[in-house]
């Protein structure tokens, strides 16, 4: 599944990334990646835990901890509120 980086949370390490189909995910980068609001992000949006995202932006792979998938822009702002 494709998405984009629609917001960046440095202080905690978040990514917010919509896909194709308008839902978000939120993850944590588990390493100090380079990454920038509107990169293609490719990988299992869907699923928490543990996971793999390749950002087809920079051809980077991301190690990341998926936290939260399937939430409306309300629901991601109170996510990252809520963690930050």
């Amino acid at each position: 599944m494709l998405g984009k980086i629609v917001h960046i949370e440095h202080r905690i390490g978040w990514i917010a990334i919509r896909d194709d189909h308008g839902e978000i995910t939120i993850a944590e980068l588990l390493g100090g990646y380079s990454v920038e609001k509107g990169n293609v992000i490719s990988g299992d949006l869907h699923t928490c835990g543990g996971s793999t995202f390749y950002n087809r932006s920079t051809g980077e792979e991301l190690s990341v901890m998926v936290e939260y998938v399937g939430l409306n822009d309300q629901q991601a702002v109170a996510a990252i509120q809520r963690c930050g």
